[in-house]
């Protein structure tokens, strides 16, 4: 029989796919997890990850173990709703507007974990390149690339991520070596469709390389991450999505290698509401908690 602890130290690893991330989310030491992982493969006599340098990906074992540990964390987060006391915390509504990719494929990752500590408060993601206006109250706080001066709002920076340029292995094998930034006039890239990119803080493909072979477009980061899967071309992503595709490696990670802020602005009028400020104070502990995850580190 294993023990029933070591799923949570396996659940971590399976949603972000290295240990030292893992340990900082438990509040424990990277060979406490390794440790814990361990145990659990050797008490079921199974492979649950692949393990290929500091990354850890799941085996087929690994799939079909998560989806049952998923439930019995959802189990026993219910199990914990019913027998706690009444006082479950702050409550109320708050929408939260991220940048596209930042919000559908950082934030959302951690929703059941903000709500599983504020079953009491509702959150609504707004994940789209446009930018929502919080002086018209199209959402109660923001996500952005950049400090926002304008309005009835307190904005500050929170933290920041890393863009570095991803390929598939097939794409690089088929097309010239890439040895140094000049060699990337050579090569096909999938970027954003310009007109449709309110952020001007991205519109740096032009500057970083001059005149870029882009042969697809999207205004969808996931998107461009699938299109270079697929070796359609080089493709700058954040490292929180593109470290996360076994099918992707960087293409020139020193020189390459563009660090953007992350700031949070909310409205003034509702900053100090109980529900406002829980959901910030989640947001400055996950950004300073997965930072390796945002800027990288391969």
């Amino acid at each position: 029989m294993f023990d029933w602890n070591d799923l949570r130290y396996f659940l971590e690893v399976a949603r972000r796919g290295k240990l030292s991330a893992a340990a900082l989310r438990l509040g424990v030491d990277h060979t406490t997890v390794s440790r814990r992982i361990s145990a659990l493969e050797a008490s079921l006599s199974l492979t649950l990850f692949d393990r290929g340098g500091r990354s850890y990906r799941l085996t087929d074992d690994g799939r079909r173990l998560l989806a049952h540990a998923e439930k019995m964390e959802a189990e026993s987060i219910d199990l914990m709703e019913a027998v706690a006391p009444s006082d479950a915390g702050p409550e109320g509504t708050v929408r939260l507007a991220t940048p596209e990719a930042f919000g559908s494929q950082f934030v959302a990752r951690h929703a059941a974990s903000f709500h599983a500590y504020n079953p009491g408060i509702k959150l609504e993601l707004i994940a789209e390149t446009r930018l929502a206006s919080l002086t018209r109250r199209e959402a109660d706080m923001a996500i952005t690339l950049s400090k926002t001066a304008h309005g009835r709002v307190v904005s500050h920076k929170v933290g920041d991520y890393r863009l570095r340029l991803y390929a598939s292995p097939a794409y690089l094998q088929k097309h010239a070596p890439i040895v140094q930034p000049g060699d990337l006039k050579n090569h096909q890239f999938i970027w954003y469709v310009d007109d449709l990119l309110p952020l001007p803080q991205l519109k740096m493909l032009d500057k970083m390389i001059g005149a870029p072979n882009v042969v697809f477009r999207t205004t969808n980061v996931v998107g461009q991450a699938n299109a270079a899967a697929a070796g359609l071309g080089l493709a700058l992503l954040p490292c929180f999505v593109g470290d996360s595709m076994a099918s992707l490696t960087t293409v020139l990670p020193r020189e390459i290698s563009i660090i953007r802020d992350l700031w949070l602005t909310v409205h003034a009028d509702v900053a100090d509401e109980p529900h406002i400020a829980r959901l910030s104070e989640f947001l400055k502990s996950l950004v300073l908690s997965e930072r390796r995850t945002l800027v990288g580190d391969r």
